[in-house]
């Protein structure tokens, strides 16, 4: 998958995305996954498109701030992406399309394209990377590590930023909420450091 992600940073580059915030938001998104494994219950397949679509989920950026999410769906799905079959892409396309806005809806045409298992995949991808996405609200890479673990009814993530992180912690729970709607939970950030 080397050759994969290295076709993504290189579409990436070609429409002038932010690739400090794109990387931060792929490490965040995977680690994340490595840590709710129990509850998505995905393959590492699912892990490598997470990561694709991480990485890909802003360069919609390049037609303006407004439908980027759409831009960035389209975008992937017109691109040459070595290494993802035509399935792979519109799993990662539609990932990198609800990173923001509204959740999947049946009359969303991607979407509702997929098979069952791929929208629900694409649901938990999504809502992954949308927490990612939050946990790196100021594009500035405060958050260095993470923990994430079930405590009854709350997934708390911890996060460490010692250089203080309130809009992450704030972004991260708003964003979350799709993560904890689709597994019962309710996502909570915490900070390991006070702010210096």
């Amino acid at each position: 998958m080397e050759d994969t992600f290295a076709a993504c940073i290189a579409l990436g580059r070609s429409h002038s995305f932010e690739e400090g915030h794109s990387r931060q938001d792929a490490r965040l998104a995977v680690q994340l996954f490595d840590l709710t494994a129990d509850l998505h219950r995905l393959d590492d397949e699912c892990r490598d498109l997470l990561y694709c679509a991480a990485l890909l989920h802003d360069i919609g950026y390049v037609e303006g701030y407004e439908a980027h999410h759409k831009t960035a769906y389209r975008l992937i799905m017109q691109a040459s992406l070595p290494g993802l079959s035509d399935r792979d892409k519109r799993i990662v396309a539609n990932v990198a399309r609800y990173h923001r806005g509204a959740q999947p809806k049946p009359e969303h045409q991607g979407y509702s394209a997929l098979d069952a298992d791929d929208r629900d995949m694409v649901e938990k991808l999504g809502a992954i990377l949308r927490l990612a996405d939050g946990l790196d609200r100021t594009h500035m890479a405060a958050v260095q590590d993470l923990e994430a673990w079930l405590d009854g009814p709350r997934l708390v993530v911890l996060v460490d930023c010692p250089f203080g992180c309130e809009a992450e912690i704030a972004a991260g729970e708003k964003k979350g909420r799709w993560f904890g709607d689709l597994f019962g939970l309710r996502v909570e950030a915490r900070s390991r450091f006070e702010p210096v």
